[in-house]
């Protein structure tokens, strides 16, 4: 035996954990159909267990007396005083950490929230199929500049009218008796502001300039449209629609999430078990070191087979390293995806089993598929809002009939001799007909009908998508069942072929790159086992929602 094949052994079971896990897509894969047919493959969950659950381990025989050997030395990586802080560590079922994903997604949240505002404008929408009440008042303080000039015309006349009387009266009485007649100068002064006065306001001009107008008036009107075309209910209809089509957005972003999280809960399962079984890996490993070093303390063993267990032990501890980054960087997109805080850590509480089996035929999936999808029934409600949308548009070149009644009443509040309140109505119909519109409600129409015809091209298409969709991951379910059998006899056979080479070793008629190489092909059919299972479970997963049945 040389020491490359057993570097060469080690180094493959490194790779068993370096490998990329086998992570699932959340979102649904189209890729060809696969051209060799499947039969499907009955599975219990009950028949299927992951060997790195805790209750699955296999069993390391040890040799009585042995020692335990030390951990290989080994540099120890510097932390940073900022990676350190105190977490929560949750466990969470898969129903669980669905739920808190639901309750926290903000995405989730808005597109609620998009329905609530859809229901606004069907209300919205509602309203302007019942009459309009409208009630109006106008109070008025006018002042034009016709008055102010008249304003300013009477005071010219005014303070002419006082010179006049002035000159004459200071003509008329000599000087040394205009004291005596000041008194009657002053009366016959304002006899004349007031005779000029009246003869202003009973002509109507008072309210032009120096008092203005103050008019107060009040509407109340009815108007209401028949909607002898179906134009408004047509709108009415699109809005409840979309309201529809909203909450099928909802339900379709639900489910979507619900299988995001679904995935990343099977990749911290994954990476739980991965961990489990490097430590498995590793103690079975420190156990053959031990033989290995007792043998040689004895006199029976040699130098090389210790090297050879050493350098199986530090492949495993580097595979466990590896193990451990994908655990944590798991639990971390785990808590990302919830909308949890980042001091929370999430492990699963679920162990590593088939998640259930799948009853219906490929033909009874694809139709099943068919007749629950979202997708197909958001672009239904678009093929009957784009209807709508169309007996909109051709209602427009119809004519058009309203009809309306109105009370008024009107008071001049400042108007010299103000007569009070005076009413007044107003009833009639309106028609109004565009006879010509230069061809504009002829190509709304076309657009329309063109609309029509894309959402049923899109229609097909997304049938075929989904059936494409279904196909592959029945097929991908049917071979993760069938790898799932192979996985679970080939651990068997490994854990036999480990203690049988354990035994032999023992007693000196098995090599020691035996025994190493037995402990690999074990820790390599484990790992088999466990991403066979879970690749079913994403499988499922991706199987359940591409059919979309109703929950029961």
């Amino acid at each position: 035996m040389n020491l490359s094949r057993q570097v060469a052994t080690g180094v493959a079971l490194l790779t068993v954990f370096a490998g990329s896990p086998s992570h699932a897509q959340p979102s649904l894969r189209l890729a060809e159909s696969l051209d060799r047919d499947t039969e499907t493959l009955p599975l219990d969950p009950r028949e299927h267990k992951a060997p790195g659950a805790p209750d699955a381990s296999p069993e390391t025989e040890r040799t009585p007396g042995a020692e335990q050997p030390e951990a290989l030395p080994g540099p120890t990586p510097e932390i940073g005083p900022g990676l350190v802080e105190s977490r929560t560590v949750q466990s969470l079922t898969l129903e669980e950490a669905v739920a808190l994903a639901e309750q926290n997604s903000r995405l989730l949240q808005n597109a609620r929230l998009r329905v609530e505002v859809l229901k606004a404008i069907q209300r919205e929408a509602a309203s302007t199929l019942a009459p309009r009440v409208v009630l109006g008042a106008n109070l008025t303080y006018e002042r034009s500049p016709a008055g102010e000039l008249l304003d300013r015309q009477i005071n010219n006349a005014l303070n002419d009218l006082r010179n006049s009387i002035d000159d004459r009266i200071t003509a008329l009485v000599p000087p040394q008796f205009l004291p005596l007649a000041e008194r009657e100068i002053g009366l016959l002064n304002s006899f004349a502001d007031r005779a000029l006065t009246n003869i202003i306001n009973r002509a109507g001009l008072g309210g032009l300039g120096r008092s203005g107008n103050l008019p107060l008036s009040a509407t109340a009107a009815v108007v209401y449209d028949p909607d002898i075309w179906g134009a408004r209910a047509a709108v009415v209809q699109a809005a409840e629609l979309e309201v529809q089509a909203g909450e099928l957005e909802v339900a379709r972003q639900r489910e979507d999430l619900r299988l995001l999280i679904t995935a990343e809960y099977y990749n911290l399962q994954e990476a739980d078990a991965l961990v489990r079984i490097a430590e498995t890996a590793l103690d079975n490993a420190l156990a053959v070191l031990a033989d290995a070093q007792a043998l040689q303390r004895a006199g029976v063993g040699s130098r090389l087979d210790v090297q050879r267990a050493q350098v199986l032990v530090a492949n495993i501890q580097q595979g466990r390293e590896l193990a451990q980054t994908f655990q944590a960087n798991s639990r971390r997109r785990m808590v990302q995806r919830m909308g949890l805080p980042m001091t929370v850590t999430v492990t699963a509480a679920d162990p590593v089993a088939v998640a259930g089996a799948w009853d219906l035929s490929l033909d009874d999936s694809i139709m099943a598929a068919l007749q629950h999808r979202q997708e197909l029934d958001e672009l239904q409600i678009q093929q009957a809002v784009n209807q709508r949308q169309e007996r909109l548009v051709q209602a427009g070149n119809r004519p058009q009939l309203n009809f309306f009644a109105s009370y008024s009443v009107l008071n001049v509040l400042n108007a010299p001799f103000n007569p009070g309140f005076v009413d007044g109505y107003a009833v009639g119909g309106t028609l109004l007909w565009e006879l010509y519109d230069g061809g504009a409600t002829r190509a709304r129409v076309d657009r329309t009908r063109l609309n029509r015809e894309i959402l049923a091209n899109q229609l097909a298409e997304v049938e075929s998508e989904i059936g494409l969709q279904v196909e592959v991951v029945y097929n991908d379910l049917q071979a993760n069942a069938a790898n799932i059998d192979t996985a679970t006899v080939n651990v068997s056979e490994a854990q036999e072929v480990l203690r049988r080479s354990r035994l032999g070793f023992n007693a000196g008629v098995v090599t020691q790159l035996e025994v190493t190489t037995a402990q690999t092909n074990l820790t390599e059919a484990e790992t088999n086992l466990v991403r066979s299972i879970l690749n079913y479970n994403r499988a499922l997963a991706a199987l359940q929602r591409a059919v979309n049945l109703p929950e029961r």
